[in-house]
């Protein structure tokens, strides 16, 4: 009987620790050093090239950023934000603070505006952190 209550105490806990788990690293992307963007599952979704250009896992434009780094779309020519001049800093277009960059040895972790850990981007990267407003829900358009 005590092995049994033993067995069903440790599994309830590794399935609280895996829930658990699972609840931290929601909406938790990645930006490596050859611009892949991934989810929390690994999968690709998207790519920032060489070029600056953010593309959806389909390989088309969603946007770029310019050369005074401002977050464009690309459908609309429209301005989504820009990276501040201390590079640590990205702000939507109403000038509010929307991602912060801490450096993290060779990666930095990005927060949102609550102090969120929302992702985690190559330090050669940084520059591109934004790209992960892209693929924020309120970003994301649904099919």
């Amino acid at each position: 009987m005590k092995s049994f209550t033993f067995f069903i105490l440790l599994l309830l806990g590794f399935i609280s620790v895996s829930i658990s788990s699972t609840a931290q690293s929601q909406n938790y992307k990645h930006i490596g050093h050859n611009g892949e963007i991934k989810d929390e599952r690994g999968v690709t979704i998207g790519k920032v090239t060489k070029d600056q250009i953010i593309q959806d896992n389909h390989g088309q434009k969603i946007a770029f950023i310019d050369n005074q780094g401002n977050l464009v779309d690309a459908k609309t020519n429209k301005k989504m934000g820009r990276m501040g001049k201390d590079g640590k800093t990205y702000y939507n277009v109403n000038g509010d603070i929307e991602l912060t960059i801490k450096d993290n040895g060779k990666t930095c972790d990005v927060y949102d505006a609550e102090g969120k850990k929302i992702g985690n981007v190559h330090s050669s990267l940084k520059g591109s952190a934004c790209a992960l407003v892209c693929f924020q829900e309120q970003h994301v358009k649904k099919p």
